[in-house]
């Protein structure tokens, strides 16, 4: 009878333990397939992705970052957005800024540190039409027109050409140099900014590097505004932001960079295997652009007429590209340079063509040229050497003495 009794005991405890191993053990919950974990990521993805897009819309973030970039940008490099006349463009009025000019546009684009030239904080101020002059000024003898060359802006004022040039001439000497311009532009500054009742002197500075392309590009810009296909509008006023996070990464994993676009800080070295520098320009001889000179001619002659009608005489520099002013020392160029740097370039006869436009409009010509290759000689002086392409202190001094000679020779000089 005890032993049943211990039986029961025993077989009623070991079914009390597997009855409660039995519901101690936990339920393990279905196993989530790798295709189900990738298609919620990727809807989440999505989601989060379709909440921001319509976030930054509705707030009107702007990606293309054009304020900071403006006042990060000194004024030299800025595109003139003002709209003038019928179809032309200015800078806009009353502006300053201060800082490394060259400095400040290379760390921009990305350059390292070790290309920054050793600049000095300038303040480069425009007067009220957006010009490099005092505000005060009301009247001049001589002006000058050109491109980035005649405005000059990574230089102090008191380094300018036409600084220079008036202290030489003992007279007053404006300046209407706007970088990113050509003839079409430029002749327009002179009939809207450029004449005093004083005013007896026109120098126009012609770069050979890029102005044939920049007066074609506006008298193509100036006849599309005036059929009405283009808007004749201020740039920034109409700027339309760019709100969209999409294409901000787009074109952040498949656009260039600004370093890529621009290339290297240098791209040339000297035989002394040591001094290095950038050459952005091949210009071309006249039979290669023959088309394109007959229109730039027409420029030159709307130019010399509008000088003719308002008594004034008109002066064309010749203004060589880096490489025609270094042409006097040998170098080698880097192998991954664009393939028109690479090929041998020997200094074209565009020069030539100039002059004879010139005299055949009654305009006194002034090549530079020789006077830089003097400059030149011993050491790279005239021009900056690493990115920028524009004169130094040093250059523009030469170029100004140049330029006083022709419009106020010494006595005893021929005419």
């Amino acid at each position: 009878m005890a032993e049943r009794l211990w039986q029961n005991l025993s077989t009623n405890n070991s079914a009390f333990m597997d009855n409660s191993q039995t519901q101690a053990t936990p339920t393990r919950p279905p196993k989530i397939s790798l295709t189900r974990k990738i298609v919620f990521a990727t809807m989440s993805l999505i989601l989060f992705v379709g909440v921001c897009e319509f976030t930054f819309k509705a707030i009107g973030f702007d990606f293309s970052k054009l304020g900071r970039d403006l006042e990060a940008t000194p004024i030299f490099y800025r595109i003139p957005t003002e709209p003038f006349g019928r179809a032309h463009y200015k800078r806009p009025g009353d502006q300053q800024w201060t800082g490394r000019v060259v400095s400040a546009q290379m760390q921009k684009i990305g350059y390292d540190a070790k290309w920054l030239p050793q600049e000095e904080v300038i303040t480069l101020s425009y007067d009220a039409d957006g010009f490099r002059n005092p505000a005060d000024l009301k009247s001049w003898r001589v002006v000058m027109l050109g491109d980035s060359f005649t405005e000059l802006g990574n230089l102090s004022d008191e380094e300018l050409v036409s600084t220079k040039l008036g202290k030489l001439l003992g007279q007053t000497v404006k300046n209407l140099g706007v970088s990113h311009t050509g003839l079409v532009n430029q002749t327009e500054y002179l009939r809207e900014f450029g004449i005093s009742p004083e005013t007896k002197e026109v120098v126009w500075v012609f770069f050979e590097g890029n102005d044939i392309q920049d007066y074609i590009m506006e008298s193509d810009r100036v006849a599309s505004i005036q059929t009405g296909a283009t808007q004749h509008v201020d740039l920034l006023k109409t700027h339309v932001p760019q709100t969209s996070l999409i294409e901000a990464i787009q074109r952040k994993l498949f656009s260039k960079s600004r370093l890529e676009i621009y290339g290297p800080a240098v791209n040339a070295t000297l035989a002394d295997g040591t001094t290095q520098f950038k050459i952005d320009y091949a210009p071309p001889g006249q039979d290669d652009i023959s088309p394109y000179l007959l229109r730039v001619e027409s420029g030159i002659v709307t130019l010399a007429e509008l000088c003719k009608a308002n008594e004034l005489q008109l002066t064309c520099v010749y203004m060589p590209c880096k490489r025609r002013a270094f042409s006097g020392h040998q170098y080698t160029v880097a192998d991954d340079a664009p393939a028109y740097l690479r090929n041998k370039w020997i200094p074209s006869d565009l020069p030539d063509w100039l002059q004879t436009v010139c005299r055949k409009n009654g305009m006194r010509f002034v090549d530079v040229t020789a006077a830089l290759l003097e400059l030149n000689e011993s050491k790279l002086l005239s021009h900056n050497l690493h990115f920028d392409t524009h004169l130094t202190a040093e250059g523009a001094t030469v170029v100004s003495q140049t330029i006083a000679i022709s419009l106020q020779p010494p006595a005893g000089s021929p005419p």
